[in-house]
């Protein structure tokens, strides 16, 4: 079957049906906005089309005490704190699945930080809490990366690059009905631009003219001035329909009555849209989601008015008033509500001004802002833990994360949402990748403190059918208050016996700066497990505590980043743990010797000091005694000497103290 043919006119024709099936949604998400903003008395007018504020009368107090702003930025704090990881998965556990896996997770990370993706998800994150659902848009921007050469036309081309465009429910339409977005048959973006922005997007002769529809469909209230001017936009509609049927599928780009662009479909898979969506609350059997935002905007209307009716009420009779006789006092104008106001009086039929105290206010009246508050804290699971109140009586650090983890868990459905949109964009990243990228690139990852890592790839290296995932842990929000008190039970309990330990579980910020402060044998150790990832070895000093720094180093050997390095690598690390292990038995052997123990005694191994069969200390020793400072062999590599003498007679190597920065 053939591409059905599109026009500029059909094309806003299913603009105009997908926005229309969405038009509640829409309309409740722009009045969300509008009190998240603390532009709390305002609603929907349905006759104009537009938001505007309530009528007021001058002499009327009109209160605005905001609760939903300061929840929201609360709960997208808790949401975006940490910075978002990627995996993926190998397919196979063979050697190429594992390091096609790598390539792409360095490749990931490198482009979520050189494009900034944190600042894109904070903003989707805002989309989704305000309307229920938002969007993540994937394209390949062929404008961008480095140019290659120019075609006869005179265009340059470039190698380009993934562009994400972050998309609010005004800016996305369906078709009517749909049930799964992300698979839908097509849908639309719709952007409201500046003139000279497009002319400049789109390589334009002349910029287009302004379009009125721009301003009613997506910004009609955000983006007026205060005098009521409207911004010159112009409505830039782009129509994404995928493969099916027999049809090839298209993108095309629309302004007014113009077609900018049109092409079949650019992208490597057909079996869903270029769109990642995540909600709130989803919404059975539509494509949209429910946010709590919607069910607190009329409790926050009705705490404004509650508040706005008691100051109304202690501005006009909060103050205790002055009953006077008529004639008593000269010039009754002077007076005034000034507290303790002397006043002078023509006594009459022998009474004398005075005071009436004000109306007292009924018990519930004055507790109805109070149970407000509580309902909105119950609607937002915003309560006193997450302002960071701990609750009369409570100090306990596992209470505590009891009490974080409810305040947490209605939100944990939105941050599951969040991190497997974000998984899905990144699969669609990946494939894009394998498909458009010939050139070498670089993607230089930041392992722990701070040593950059270098990895080259190509579109080659990527494995076409590679999905990525977001660990839901890395999402979810935790509070680092509770988990620094839980910590520290651990740690007066016992279970917790290191400041390394203590510093990872509690989820301390700046660890390594802490780490360094405190035990800085162990922040030693770690800089070396950094330097000898690197392929840099580390030699071993006489001042270190040696059985500290096999732990430490015996760790980096079980940890996944150790799994990654290539064999030289690994052996230099191997090597840094053996010299060790022949400083700390060589110490443990003049110990005993001046303590008349015996030397064998000594070096006999424990839990917390492995050391290595005779035969390969003695090798190791040789090598050692041999090149003094310099960087052993694995000496069960190394066959022993014929004529080596015994362990324990071996001459302990001299070596001078060598700086790390050295």
């Amino acid at each position: 079957m053939d591409t059905i043919e599109m026009t500029p006119t059909k094309v806003r024709e299913k603009w105009d049906k997908g926005v229309r099936g969405t038009r509640s949604e829409r309309e409740q998400a722009s009045v969300n906005s509008a009190f998240i903003r603390n532009k709390q008395w305002v609603y929907w007018n349905r006759g104009t089309g537009r938001l505007e504020e309530l009528p007021r009368s001058p002499q009327r107090v009109r209160s605005s005490v905001p609760r939903i702003g300061p929840s929201t930025r609360r709960i997208m704090s808790k949401l975006t704190r940490r910075e978002i990881v990627f995996d993926v998965p190998p397919k196979s556990p063979d050697d190429a699945a594992v390091r096609s896996s790598r390539i792409a997770e360095a490749a990931l990370a490198e482009v979520h930080r050189r494009d900034d993706w944190e600042t894109a998800r904070v903003d989707h994150a805002n989309c989704v809490w305000e309307a229920g659902v938002a969007g993540i848009c994937v394209e390949w921007d062929h404008r961008v990366g480095d140019e290659v050469l120019t075609d006869e036309q005179g265009q340059t081309i470039r190698t380009g690059e993934v562009k994400l465009t972050v998309c609010s429910l005004h800016e996305i339409a369906f078709e009517p009905g749909v049930r799964d977005g992300e698979r839908a048959r097509y849908w639309i973006r719709g952007q409201a631009l500046p003139p000279d922005e497009v002319q400049s997007m789109y390589g334009l002769p002349e910029a287009p003219k302004p379009d009125a529809r721009a301003v009613d469909t997506i910004y009609r209230l955000a983006e007026q001035s205060e005098q009521g001017e409207q911004t010159p936009l112009v409505m830039v509609l782009t129509y994404y329909e995928r493969p099916m049927n027999g049809s090839e599928g298209r993108v095309m780009t629309v302004i007014g009555e113009q077609v900018i662009e049109d092409a079949p479909w650019p992208f490597p898979f057909t079996d869903r849209l270029n769109i990642a969506l995540a909600t709130v609350d989803t919404v059975h059997g539509r494509w949209i989601g429910h946010t709590p935002v919607t069910d607190a905007v009329p409790v926050q209307a009705v705490y404004n008015a509650s508040w706005s009716s008691i100051i109304e009420h202690l501005k006009l009779a909060g103050n205790a008033r002055l009953w006077v006789p008529m004639g008593a006092v000269d010039d009754i104008e002077e007076l005034t509500d000034t507290a303790g106001e002397a006043v002078e009086y023509n006594p009459i039929n022998g009474r004398e001004p005075e005071y009436k105290t004000p109306p007292s206010m009924p018990d519930w009246w004055i507790r109805q802002p109070g149970m407000l508050e509580d309902a909105l804290d119950d609607i937002l699971s915003v309560h006193d833990i997450s302002r960071g109140e701990a609750p009369t009586g409570v100090e306990s650090g596992i209470a505590l994360s009891i009490l974080s983890e409810n305040d947490d868990t209605p939100v944990g459905s939105l941050a599951k949402s969040l991190g497997e949109c974000w998984g899905r964009v990144a699969t669609m990243v990946l494939r894009l990748w394998a498909q458009n990228v010939q050139e070498t690139r670089k993607a230089i990852v930041m392992v722990g403190g701070g040593v950059p890592f270098m990895q080259e790839w190509t579109g080659g290296d990527l494995d076409e059918e590679a999905v990525a995932i977001v660990p839901l842990d890395a999402v979810m929000p935790r509070s680092r208050a509770a988990q620094a008190a839980y910590a520290m039970q651990l740690f007066d309990r016992g279970i917790i016996t290191s400041a390394r330990s203590l510093a990872k579980v509690a989820d301390l910020p700046d660890q390594d700066d802490l780490i360094e402060g405190i035990d800085p044998d162990s922040a030693r150790a770690q800089r070396e497990n950094y330097w000898m990832s690197t392929g840099a070895a580390r030699t071993v000093d006489v001042i270190d505590d040696h059985a500290n720094h096999i732990g430490i180093h015996v760790d980096f050997v079980r940890s996944e980043r150790y799994e990654q390095l290539d064999e030289a690598t690994q052996l230099i690390v191997r090597q840094h743990v053996i010299a060790h292990e022949i400083y700390a038995a060589q110490q443990a052997a003049a110990q005993a010797q001046a303590a008349g123990f015996s030397p064998l005694a000594a070096m006999l191994p424990t839990e917390q000091t492995p050391v290595l069969p005779n035969e390969n200390l003695a090798a190791a020793a040789a090598m050692q005694a041999a090149a003094p400072g310099q960087p052993m062999m694995d000496p069960a590599m190394v066959p022993e000497p014929d004529d080596a003498p015994p362990p324990e007679q071996q001459p302990v190597p001299t070596q001078n103290p060598t700086s790390e920065d050295e």
